[in-house]
């Protein structure tokens, strides 16, 4: 099949980001042409994957997102394709994965955190009503024949806010490479990285790995550190953003303890030095790392607000938060963390279930979505 894909970042930073990556690569490997249009990317040498430039207007997030899909609806109207998938809230195209979730969903989490006044305006802006405009459009004006939503969570925030038949969203759960996130890279990487890191190997290394920190509860982890009664752990915090900002919630001997990191390509190195992985989010569609951090064998803590807590059970390959911004609970979750013994269980278990979610898994379900979709054309 000849698919459009379209994705703002088509880049190998990040966990959605990533994952685009890693899908598009493998459905280029079993001979479909897939057709990437993107604003910024990470160019491919794969003879089956060709990237198209399409312009945006990057001067505030409202004309990014505005001329993005205008730009985009030009360049995939050029060319006739058997699939358009879209990854952004655009005009055209037959699929949407839903993989940032329901942004109306976004925005009542949001508020629920935010002081009154806050919560009043911040819904007014223009930004947030294109989001809510475009995603209107797509749910419920028939032009998107099915909506790929990533976790059941999502599906059901969509049919909360949206009117559309059920059987329109479908939940394709998201896909790991097995190979490049596999306990086995702890005997590679581990001791070098944690020499780096200036990480002892009697210290327990905490990971956090996420870009937009508001969401991923990023302030909650880092207050929570305060009220743990276990002392002899690193918390090692990678990804994109105002790092000053979230830093100033630490005390002054924490922030000693703390490492922060810009995003990495060789992102696997890390998890293969950590001892458990952190995502507090407030709103997490599926959250990737969640899945790659679990493929490596490792421990994790998340929210029953993330779309991979319906897939772990809890004290078995990770633990569930109730309330994300519970600096207590986050806390108890990180000192249950610090038993060796405890992390040993439950590190197999977390790559036994991480086993399940392969990209070849992914690639398989949404090609029948596709292969439908054709022959009822």
């Amino acid at each position: 099949m000849k698919i459009a894909v379209i994705r703002q970042k088509f880049v190998n930073y990040g966990g959605a980001e990533q994952f685009v990556s890693g899908y598009a690569k493998h459905l280029a490997n079993i001979g479909h042409e897939i057709h990437i249009f993107a604003n910024q990317w990470t160019p491919s040498k794969h003879p089956n994957i060709k990237i198209h430039s399409v312009k945006a207007i990057k001067r505030n997030s409202f004309l990014r997102v505005l001329s993005f899909a205008w730009f985009s609806l030009k360049s995939i109207s050029s060319e006739s394709f058997d699939i358009v998938q879209s990854h952004e809230r655009t005009w055209s195209q037959d699929i949407y994965r839903a993989g940032d979730g329901c942004h109306r969903e976004w925005l009542e989490r949001r508020a629920y955190y935010l002081p009154f006044i806050k919560r009043f305006f911040f819904r007014l802006s223009f930004f947030h009503q294109l989001i809510l405009w475009l995603e209107k459009r797509i749910f419920e004006n028939g032009e998107c024949k099915n909506i790929i939503a990533i976790s059941e969570m999502v599906k059901r925030d969509i049919l909360k806010h949206y009117r559309l038949p059920e059987g329109k969203v479908k939940v394709v759960y998201n896909g790991v490479r097995l190979d490049r996130f596999n306990p086995n890279n702890k005997k590679i990487f581990r001791d070098d990285i944690r020499q780096q890191l200036k990480i002892s190997d009697k210290e327990v290394m905490i990971l956090f790995v996420g870009s937009g920190f508001e969401r991923k509860g990023l302030k909650y982890l880092i207050k929570s550190v305060q009220h743990m009664k276990q002392k002899n752990w690193k918390l090692v915090l990678v990804g994109k953003g105002k790092w000053e900002k979230y830093l100033s919630y630490a005390s002054k001997d924490n922030l000693e303890k703390i490492t922060h990191l810009e995003p990495i390509d060789k992102i696997e190195k890390l998890y293969a030095a950590a001892d458990f992985f952190i995502l507090p989010s407030i709103y997490e569609p599926f959250g990737n790392a969640n899945l790659e951090a679990l493929a490596s064998g490792l421990p994790i803590i998340t929210s029953r607000f993330c779309g991979a807590a319906e897939i772990i059970t809890h004290n078995k390959e990770g633990i569930i938060l109730e309330e994300p911004s519970d600096f207590n609970s986050i806390a108890k979750a990180i000192d249950y963390l610090m038993d060796s013994k405890t992390r040993k269980l439950m590190s197999h278990s977390a790559r036994i279930l991480a086993e399940k979610f392969t990209q070849e898994r992914n690639a398989s379900s949404m090609l029948k979505i596709y292969q439908d979709l054709v022959e009822n054309r």
